[in-house]
């Protein structure tokens, strides 16, 4: 039998959509749909830039304290990995200080919100296959992607009006205050053009954003070790490059221009990429997978460790090489408290000798970054929902207490680990700059203490996701208020019952403060019962 084939005429070829056809209908649909995270992401961003600054503030009031602070970040080469070859720290000023305290984490939030969001509106949507529901309308094939780029780019210019606002609101100089917004955009419009490239490269949007933070990974290291070393490293990498700039640092405003073109380039390959693949599927393909599954996958359990294994292995490097830089830093803390606001903010954590205190300060630091893994990982019990992977888990067997159970140990079980491996990073890190190893194992019960107030925030994270996971994301919330309480707390001379929210609060600073075990208990129980709740809250109500 012979089958024909009827080809569209010429002028059903010509009545194809334009390549940004409905642009503004798909840019106002985008708007709705992150009308509430758009918001979070913005305030969360400029405000703990704004809480930052208005802490060092307090903290460096003098000239003299602002040269000691200089005098300890040039000299010491974890410091300088860390924030970076300090700028303006030689003829030091507040503005400089306040960068070297505040601009490379800002940088890092922006680029991977970018990463993030640009995924979220491209791969993300081809993955779910809504993306083809989009375009059986009359839509262009380009039309997601630019979008996307136009409404987080968007995002990333307001954060930078916002950081702008913000330093001159704290009685920083006009023009520092325009280079830090204007480097602030430039790095996330950079990780734009990564993310687009990403989304079109990979076959998941798990992996595109993967390969989008192993972009800002490389970045930050090849930055660093070009810090430490001659320099010229540095300017290989986009995170090194924007720091040039150089805001309240005799401002080289021509450093914009790279990073201009790095952003243009990216973006010009992603749309060479996405005019020459289908929809749906990346340019490096997907392997395929064995005819049968390995039994070693066969329990929920097994497959929540499968899904979250990369995840894991890249929180635990990087939080245990912050754990090692501070290890090494620490031996100067005799040197850091000449300076006697960072002395009272030091002996807020307890009674100890000024290495314990210090120690103590940076492993809540390292927990409170660690968090973001223990929250993250209970909420892909939320992700795997709304994509419909949970629906044929749960069509076995499988109970759902015992899938909610095995993601929830998955991010009990990693984030335990990654704080243990920060903790002997750190006992290491001591131990090469001092040869002494005393402080290692008080390091790693501190370490350990601290994870407890981790587990309260994973088990709320996971009551939410069990009562409405359309609010779950609330969860970050928690982590928020943690960071603030812990690190500008005294600062800000927030009120006790505001430092009450947060558990990390109720952990005793070890190795400065006496141990003791009754509000670790109590957190524990609190944990258990918000595990309780969320065990008996998934059996009231459907799975999305």
């Amino acid at each position: 039998m012979t089958v024909t084939v009827a080809l569209p005429a010429a002028e059903e070829w010509r009545s194809q959509p334009a390549p940004m056809a409905a642009f503004g209908r798909q840019l106002r649909f985008v708007a709705r749909r992150d009308r509430i995270r758009t918001p979070v992401w913005i305030a969360s961003v400029v405000g703990l830039a704004a809480l930052s600054a208005v802490s060092v503030d307090a903290l460096y009031q003098t000239q003299a304290d602002l040269q000691g602070y200089a005098d300890l970040a040039v000299a010491n080469l974890a410091f300088k990995a860390i924030a970076g070859p300090g700028y303006g720290l030689d003829d030091v000023t507040l503005g400089a200080v306040v960068m070297n305290e505040v601009s490379m984490y800002t940088y890092v939030a922006v680029a991977l919100m970018a990463v993030f969001m640009v995924v979220r509106h491209t791969r993300a949507e081809e993955e779910s296959e809504r993306a083809d529901l989009v375009r059986a309308a009359p839509v262009g094939r380009y039309t997601a992607l630019a979008t996307a780029a136009v409404w987080v780019s968007g995002m990333v210019a307001v954060i930078g009006a916002g950081l702008t606002a913000t330093m001159l609101a704290v009685g920083l100089p006009t023009a520092g205050s325009v280079a830090f917004g204007a480097a602030t955009v430039a790095i996330g419009l950079v990780f734009v053009g990564v993310a687009s490239v990403t989304a079109q490269v990979a076959s998941s949007a798990r992996a595109a954003n993967a390969i989008g933070g192993a972009v800002l990974g490389l970045s930050f290291v090849v930055r660093a070790v070009g810090d430490i070393g001659n320099g010229w490293m540095t300017w290989l990498s986009p995170v090194g490059i924007t720091q040039a700039i150089r805001p309240y640092a005799d401002e080289r405003w021509w450093v914009l221009v790279p990073l201009g073109v790095i952003a243009t380039s990216t973006m010009g390959a992603a749309v060479v990429l996405l005019g020459r693949r289908d929809l749906g599927a990346g340019s490096l393909s997907q392997r395929s997978g064995p005819a049968t599954g390995s039994p070693r996958l066969a329990t929920p359990f097994a497959i929540a460790v499968r899904l979250q294994r990369a995840s894991f292995v890249g929180w635990l490097v990087g939080i245990a090489l912050t754990g090692y830089f501070i290890g090494l830093i620490a031996d100067e803390a005799e040197a850091i408290a000449e300076n006697e606001a960072v002395a009272d903010f030091l002996t807020a954590s307890g009674q100890g000798t000024l290495t314990e205190l210090l120690l103590a300060t940076m492993t809540l630091m390292v927990a409170l970054i660690a968090s973001g893994f223990t929250v993250a990982s209970v909420l892909r019990l939320r992700t795997e929902e709304f994509a419909g992977r949970a629906d044929p888990i749960l069509a076995t067997p499988v109970g759902r207490w015992r899938w909610l159970a095995s993601h929830f140990a998955v991010s009990v079980g990693g984030s335990l680990l990654i704080m243990l491996g920060a903790g002997i990073a750190m006992g290491l890190g001591y131990l090469s700059s001092t040869t002494q190893a005393d402080e290692i194992l008080p390091v790693i019960g501190a370490s350990l203490a601290q994870f407890v107030a981790m587990l309260v925030l994973g088990s709320l994270t996971l009551a939410l996701v069990a009562m409405t996971p359309r609010w779950a994301l609330f969860a970050w919330a928690g982590v928020v208020v943690s960071y603030v309480v812990g690190m500008l707390g005294n600062t800000l001379d927030l009120p006790q019952w505001l430092r009450n929210l947060s558990p990390f609060e109720h952990v005793p600073a070890l190795p400065a403060a006496p141990f003791d075990a009754v509000p670790l208990l109590i957190l524990a129980a609190v944990a258990a019962a918000l595990t309780a709740v969320a065990m008996i809250a998934i059996r009231r109500r459907d799975i999305s």
